[in-house]
């Protein structure tokens, strides 16, 4: 499926003791990764060459789905990546990460020049804005990079290189399905070329439009509810036991504290369950479930986990039309142009809202939401035990130790309010003008202008608006029936618990025509339409990106002047110009949550906001950057004895960035073929990347993690040898009288400020590559390459997830920076030592170190070349395959290797062979990734009974695909093709690792050429 494809960039050697025809003959692949002009040149940077046939083959309409089962770059950024409630900015999107350094360290060019990014304040390219049928290749190119092309292809470039002066029609049509449901596709695109005035113009229009259905958490078993495995800590291994696992696997694993219908606290007596609850939210005494070593329960009133999944591939529909057109001036110069418009729709089901605790900062802030005893919509058990039993809180006089009217609290997860989720229409156009030519001396130029622009328009759907909310379900007896309490007392308003006098009602004015409706929050489904109308509302925002970039340059030799024993020097200077905007508009909503944040003392903290979707304001920055670069080869030696060629080549760029000041990147490689067949090469390069806009003018804002707490009882020995201390102090500081049992039951977000830095600097790259091309003449048709790659990234710019900035406060030495970017709450009552906020910032602190091993095979077989005269068709096999030795991740003085975790394997191998017979062909995709950790090593190493033995590590991927075609006559094709035809699945207890969600996928489609 994959035909993997190493190019060289050269035709192969032909043995001319045999003779050769058109069919046997390797195909050559001319790659573009220079800007010099020469025919016959082969870089010192290895290249691997992804052809159009190739994606024709594998069956995809999604080229990141081909590219991902090449090496280089494997853990890229895919639709099943972006199906998540925290990533809505990013859904739908398809981003390549090469080498594993992140998809902001990777170039994504066409036709290489540079392309409107589609991920806000980034230069990540959305590869789904680019139509699949109108590629020609697809170039990965390690090294020396930035110095070819500019900043941010720090990890190197993909380069997308698509048709040129097409004549005639090529369409296709395409449907797929998976065979466990869900996920199916249609795909049609069409390719139409003429040539008018006598060949000099050429106008090319391509049009696709591919379906994509989302695959839900329903559409699997094991993510449906209920059936969906889960690893929790043991609960026959309390004691620890060296011989029991520390961690098993459960169904029916639920939260012990939230549940759909409600969690009730009816009285003062805490001990009354696992957690203190007395009923449902419907009236049924609460069931708690059987404990585990760890937080979550089995069985029991609560919540499912499994609920909380969101969609496992977003549905997506994209529509695309891209014109092409060249004009011939004269003999000597051509105009280019090219159009594009994108658009992609495409959305996501998410989790609902939850409540977990509300209220200003009074001791019960983690009980819940409040609701007066006099509320109708209470069930009659409940208010009974509230009033009747002496601990009650339907009692005044227990009522008031907690600061509060008769009532009870209710702790509760909203499906009933409906599930959030995203729409999201992205609009991508793309227009680009040039002229290029010949000059004299034997000079070539090209001058280009491009302008590229994202829209895109986000929809977040059934936001809640908190403050409506809490005024909707303080609800009492009104003249003709339940009422909200705030409209027969407006000062109620205020005077409730669960409201924050500092946010107060800001959507509506309490009184008899606030339009305020009674929602009951007993018992799952109970809201009324009427009340879900009043308190949900769909926020729309947008974002908007826009690139300009000029560049131009002449590119020749030195015949015309002197040409050295070895031959003339190929040379090329030029020159770019490039400007990038990125603007963002959050929803109304959000603008005034945003107002409310803004009106804080600087360090305080809200508990709620007054939209569920969260606070936020607007956003955006430009830049831009003036730019000559050179690029030059030298031969050095030809025609030699063991020195068929020796030539030296090099890059140079220098950049004057408005953020980031000047810049410099170079390259130095050299190619040295001792004999025609063997090719050695190597190169040496330094590169940058500057800042991009998020990174540089991210506004700081609300935002919220889930966090594991390091110095939770069951995670305190799981760090480094500095965790305990640093742990026991912090814990001690907040008041916690016995840090050892410390034990952190918050199962919702925590607050956080996260933002961009005006102040970065760029990154900086040092990259090595080596390696040997062989294409022995007793082998035709052969080619072997072996290259090996070192990346050394330094000043890298991180973004630290509050998990990690919370790990690191306790495993660096006491008194590291990122204990002053988190604070636990210190006032008496549930939830003393918790931590209660965190600060994110963008800062130039991290490094990465990556190296490894690419190696390809390519090889076309014509039995007739081996005296086989039946007729049995030919034969062709390609194998790309990695090995990674290195990838180590350190932020600050803190190494974490990832080598072998999840998207890093050791070893990838895609492999391919095709049987072409007569009219059919038949083609067979093999693709191998090794095992990967479940578990962090380091986890594993404090706790050898973590899991059994059998859950340490994921399994290996091996995907077979398999794909057969007919040529009905020289216009129609027909074909049908299964994608992992052994049906592998996700690892148990996984949704995606080591495979996604699709399953076995079958797919039937034709082609059409005139």
């Amino acid at each position: 499926m994959t035909a993997a494809t190493a190019s060289v960039a050269q035709t192969a050697p032909q043995d001319p003791a045999v003779p050769q025809d058109e069919a046997t003959e390797v195909e050559e692949i001319v790659v573009t990764g220079t800007r010099l002009r020469l025919p016959d040149y082969v870089q010192s940077n290895p290249v691997v060459s992804v052809t159009g046939e190739t994606i024709q083959y594998s069956g995809v309409t999604n080229v990141t789905d081909l590219l991902t089962d090449f090496p280089a770059v494997a853990n890229s950024f895919n639709s099943v990546d972006s199906a998540d409630t925290g990533g809505s900015a990013s859904v739908g999107l398809n981003l390549l990460n090469l080498r594993n350094l992140g998809t902001q360290r990777t170039l994504v060019l066409v036709n290489g020049r540079r392309h409107v990014a589609s991920d806000p304040g980034s230069a990540a390219v959305d590869t789904n804005t680019i139509p699949v049928g109108l590629i020609q290749n697809v170039e990965i190119l390690t090294g020396g990079a930035s110095a070819l092309y500019g900043a941010d292809g720090v990890s190197g470039v993909v380069n997308f290189v698509l048709r040129e002066r097409f004549e005639g029609l090529d369409v296709r049509a395409q449907t797929g399905w998976t065979e466990d449901g869900g996920g199916e596709r249609s795909f049609v695109s069409a390719l139409y070329g003429r040539n008018f005035l006598d060949d000099r113009l050429n106008l090319t229009i391509a049009g696709e439009v591919a379906l994509d259905e989302a695959i839900s958490q329903f559409d699997r078993d094991y993510t449906t509810p209920g059936l969906r495995e889960v690893l929790v800590g043991n609960p026959d291994d309390f004691a620890d036991d060296p011989n029991v696992p520390d961690f098993v696997f459960f169904r029916d694993v639920r939260y012990p504290d939230t549940s759909r219908g409600g969690s009730v606290y009816t009285d003062l007596d805490f001990g009354d369950s696992y957690f203190g609850f007395d009923y449902e939210g419907a009236g049924a005494v609460w069931r708690d479930g059987r404990p585990t070593s760890g937080f979550p329960v089995i069985g029991g009133s609560g919540t499912l986990l499994d609920d909380f999944v969101d969609d496992l591939s977003p549905a997506q529909d994209r529509y695309t039309i891209n014109t092409t057109g060249r004009f011939q001036l004269n003999d000597n110069h051509e105009l280019f142009w090219e159009g594009k418009f994108a658009r992609i729709e495409t959305g996501f089901t998410a989790q609902p809202t939850y409540d977990f605790g509300y209220g200003p900062d009074n001791a019960f802030l983690f009980l819940g939401l409040w609701t007066g005893i006099d509320n109708p919509f209470m069930p009659t058990a409940i208010r009974n035990d509230a009033v009747t039993n002496p601990d009650g809180l339907g009692n005044p006089a227990n009522a008031a130790l907690l600061g509060v009217d008769p009532g009870v609290f209710i702790q509760r997860d909203n499906f009933d309010l409906g599930y959030t989720g995203r729409d999201i229409t992205r609009d991508t156009t793309r227009l680009v003008f040039g002229i290029e030519g010949d000059l004299p001396l034997g000079l070539t130029y090209e001058v280009s202008a491009v302008y590229g622009q994202t829209q895109t328009d986000n929809l977040y759907l059934n936001n809640r608006i908190n403050d409506r909310f809490l005024a909707a379900i303080d609800v009492v007896q009104g003249p003709g029936g339940p009422t909200c309490r705030s409209n027969l007392d407006p000062a109620s308003y205020l005077a409730n618990p669960n409201v924050d006098p500092r946010v107060g009602a800001r959507t509506f004015t309490p009184g008899p025509n606030s339009g305020c409706v009674p929602l009951n929050i007993f018992g799952d489904g109970s809201p009324s339409a009427e009340a879900l109308a009043w308190v949900r509302t769909d926020s729309a925002s947008s974002d908007k990106i826009e690139q300009t970039q000029l560049l131009g340059y002449i590119s020749g030799d030195t015949e015309a002047f002197f040409s050295l024993p070895a031959g003339p020097i190929s040379f090329a200077l030029g020159a770019e110009y490039r400007e990038e905007k990125s603007r963002s508009r959050v929803s109304d909503e959000a603008r005034l949550a945003q107002t409310v944040t803004d009106e804080l003392a600087p360090g305080e903290q809200l508990p709620y906001d007054v939209t569920w979707e969260g606070s936020g304001q607007d956003s955006g920055g430009s830049f831009d950057v003036a730019e000559i670069f050179t690029e030059v080869s030298i031969p050095l030696l030809k025609d030699l004895p063991f020195a068929d060629t020796l030539t030296l080549d090099g890059a140079y760029r220098y950049s004057d960035y408005s953020t980031a000041g000047g810049n410099e990147a170079w390259k130095v490689g050299l190619l040295y073929r001792p004999i025609d067949w063997i090719l050695l090469r190597g190169t040496e390069a330094r590169s940058v990347r500057a800042p991009n806009i998020g990174e540089l003018f991210l506004p700081q804002v609300q935002t919220n993690a889930l966090l594991t707490d390091p110095c939770d009882v069951d995670n305190v020995n799981l760090g480094t040898s500095n965790r305990v201390a640093n742990c026991t102090a912090a814990l001690a500081a907040a008041g916690v009288a016995n840090p050892a049992a410390f034990q952190n039951t918050n199962s919702g977000s925590v607050q956080g400020r996260v933002g961009g830095n005006p102040n970065l600097d760029v990154e900086e790259a040092e990259t090595t590559t080596y390696g040997i091309v062989i294409q022995p003449p007793i082998v035709p048709n052969l080619t072997l390459s072996v290259d090996y790659y070192d990346i050394a990234l330094t000043n890298a710019i991180q973004f630290f997830s509050a998990q990690t900035i919370v790990d690191q406060c306790y495993d660096l030495p006491a008194g590291n920076q990122f204990c002053d970017l988190i604070t636990r709450r210190s006032q008496p009552g549930p939830g003393q030592g918790f931590i209660d906020s965190f600060e994110q910032f963008a800062l130039n602190v991290a490094s990465y170190n990556t190296s490894g091993y690419d190696f390809t095979v390519r090889y076309a077989l014509d039995p007739a070349d081996w005296g086989i005269e039946r007729d049995i068709g030919r034969f062709s096999f390609s194998l790309a395959g990695s090995k990674l030795e290195e990838l180590v991740f350190i932020e600050l003085d803190t190494p974490d290797s990832s080598l072998g975790f999840p998207g890093a394997p050791e070893w990838i191998v895609s492999t391919d062979l095709t049987w072409e017979w007569r009219d059919f062909v038949v083609n067979y995709g093999f693709t191998y990734y090794d095992e990967t950790f479940r578990i962090d090593p380091l986890t594993l190493a404090a706790e050898p009974d973590y899991v059994e033995e059998e859950y340490r590590l994921f399994s290996a991927l091996k995907r077979h695909d398999i794909q057969a075609r007919w040529n009905v006559d020289d216009r129609v094709t027909v074909y049908g093709g299964v994608n992992n035809l052994t049906d592998q699945q996700p690892d148990r207890g996984s949704f995606a690792t080591p495979i996604g969600p699709q399953g076995r996928t079958f797919y039937v489609g034709a082609t059409y050429k005139l």
